[in-house]
């Protein structure tokens, strides 16, 4: 008997040892919009956007899946904090009073892709020329695709959520 307590003590801290040393995980969440896992940050971009409406915040997919979600779900004034080109620079869109704004010189994405691919086709950018180097890194999802303003990005998620109903 002695020697089964033993060897379970045994098993029981082998077990906690190597759980213990296990990685920490991401956490891992479905879009809400498009109920597809949200793409990670990754050492090198960000992919996570999020939706702030008074103190919740909301991950999405991809900037059109927050802005159509906000559009469908949420009335008054939010912000979409949506990645950029640049490792740790996000963007804030905001709505206020039914407007919506971003930083001056913001450029989007609004390419139609396999929705697989949405963090690829739905993008903010700081300038134009970071878009043009976004194209070229990711042509095979992207090719073709043109730079658009915040307000046809908005009018591209309205058309996606009304073609839901």
């Amino acid at each position: 008997m002695k020697k089964n307590k033993t060897l379970i003590l045994a098993l029981i801290t082998a077990f906690l040892t190597i759980v213990g040393q296990a990685p920490v995980r991401a956490h891992e969440a479905k879009c809400p919009h498009c109920e597809l896992d949200v793409v990670q940050d990754t050492p090198t971009l960000d992919n996570e956007v999020a939706l702030k409406y008074g103190k919740k915040r909301i991950e999405y997919r991809c900037v059109m899946c927050a802005i159509a979600d906000a559009d469908k779900n949420y009335k008054g004034d939010l912000t979409v904090l949506a990645p950029t080109e640049t490792k740790g620079k996000r963007i804030e869109i905001a709505r206020k009073g039914g407007q919506w704004t971003g930083p001056e010189g913001t450029v989007f994405i609004a390419h139609k892709v396999k929705h697989r691919y949405c963090q690829a086709g739905y993008r903010a950018f700081t300038n134009k020329a970071a878009f043009d180097t976004h194209v070229q890194k990711n042509k095979l999802q992207v090719a073709g695709a043109e730079p658009v303003t915040l307000a046809q990005l908005v009018e591209v998620a309205s058309k996606e959520f009304e073609s839901e109903k």
